[in-house]
C-alpha cells in the first residue's frame, strides 16, 4: 500500500481517546492489518478533520520513534544534567552558566535552563540577537536586571528579585545580569 503510514492500535486509541471516541467511531478511516492500523493520506486528512485536529499534529501522535518519553513523560535526574559557559563578544567574555533542567524530543523547542548571570553590570551586558523562541524567565534567588530593546530599539531595563518574572517574545533582543552574588534564574523557552 503505496503511501501509508503504519501505527500501533494502542496508538490510535490513545489519540482517539483525547476525544472522546473510540475506534468504533472511526470506521472505513484506518485498515487493521494484523495489530498494526494503515491509513492512507486521505484517511489521514479524514481523521485530522473528524477530531479537529491539524494533520500534523496527528501524524505526530503517531511517530513515537526517537522519542524520549517513557509511559509519555521524561524524567531528568540533577546527575544527569549538563553545564555549559556562554561566552559573548570580542574578547570572550563569560557571560552565562547555563545548566540544562530539561530538553526533550517530545517538544524540539523547549528548553528549560537554570542559569547564573556573570555579568554584574547592565552596561557589561550586551543585548543578545533575540531568538524563535519565546521566553518565560523566573527568578529563583537574588536580584537581576533585565535588559531588552524595545519596539523603537531603545534599551530598557528593569531589576528583578527572587520570586519575580517576566515574559519576553521572539526575537526581542535582551540580557540578564546579577545584582547579587547568589542570582539565579530559571528561562523556559518554547515556541
Amino acid at each position: 500500500m503505496p503511501d501509508t503510514l503504519i501505527a500501533s492500535r494502542q496508538a490510535l486509541t490513545r489519540l482517539l481517546q483525547s476525544r472522546k471516541m473510540a475506534l468504533e467511531n472511526i470506521r472505513g478511516l484506518y485498515q487493521e492489518v494484523g495489530d498494526a492500523i494503515h491509513l492512507d493520506l486521505g484517511q489521514l486528512t479524514g481523521l485530522a478533520a473528524r477530531l479537529d485536529f491539524p494533520l500534523a499534529y496527528v501524524i505526530d501522535c503517531f511517530d513515537d520513534a526517537g522519542s524520549d518519553l517513557r509511559h509519555r513523560v521524561k524524567i531528568c535526574r540533577k546527575q544527569g544534567q549538563f553545564e555549559r559557559l556562554r561566552v559573548v563578544g570580542s574578547h570572550k567574555q563569560p557571560a552565562y552558566l547555563y545548566r540544562h533542567v530539561m530538553k526533550t524530543t517530545a517538544d524540539k523547542h523547549l528548553m528549560v535552563l537554570r542559569t547564573s548571570p556573570l555579568f554584574t553590570r547592565a552596561e557589561d551586558a550586551p543585548l543578545n540577537g533575540g531568538h524563535q523562541v519565546r521566553e518565560i524567565v523566573y527568578v529563583l534567588s537574588g536580584r537581576v536586571g533585565v535588559n531588552w530593546a524595545g519596539k523603537s530599539g531603545k534599551r530598557r531595563s528593569e531589576v528583578l528579585a527572587a520570586g519575580d518574572s517576566i515574559f519576553i517574545e521572539s526575537w526581542v533582543p535582551h540580557s540578564f545580569h546579577a545584582l547579587e552574588a547568589d542570582a539565579q534564574i530559571l528561562a523556559v523557552d518554547y515556541a
